[in-house]
């Protein structure tokens, strides 16, 4: 896959293919060359493989806690890529784990804000 000259790369790795769309589509339209993966496996090789500048990240995928399997699979591997996360209970998420230990830049109440998502990524790339 040929990388667009110029653009932020993000990788999105959920496994709803109606968010994958929506945020693909309006990253894209705001000027983002974008990836994604519905599943924890195929996005920690993606992230290895395409370098990306940013990951937006579903908690509860494959398991309910898939999204910080993948956190510490990061850390194990020193990858320092930042990481938005997404979650439905974004909230009680954030209470339970220590966010910016993990490398978790924002974490972000699904359905996503997509102005904000775009502000985001714009801020962390």
């Amino acid at each position: 896959m040929e990388e667009k000259m110029g653009k932020k790369k993000v990788l999105i790795v959920d496994d709803a293919i109606d968010f994958i769309t929506a945020y693909k589509a309006y990253l894209e339209a705001n000027g983002f060359a974008v990836i994604s993966a519905n599943s924890g496996k195929s996005g920690m090789e993606k992230l290895e493989n395409e370098k990306p500048d940013i990951v937006i990240l579903d908690v509860m995928m494959e398991t309910p806690d898939s999204g910080f399997e993948f956190m510490n699979k990061m850390k194990e591997k020193n990858l320092t890529t930042p990481v938005i996360l997404s979650s439905s209970i974004a909230k009680a998420s954030q209470s339970n784990f220590d966010m910016s230990s993990l490398g978790i830049k924002v974490v972000m109440q699904k359905p996503l804000d997509l102005d904000e998502l775009v502000e985001q990524v714009k801020k962390y790339t």
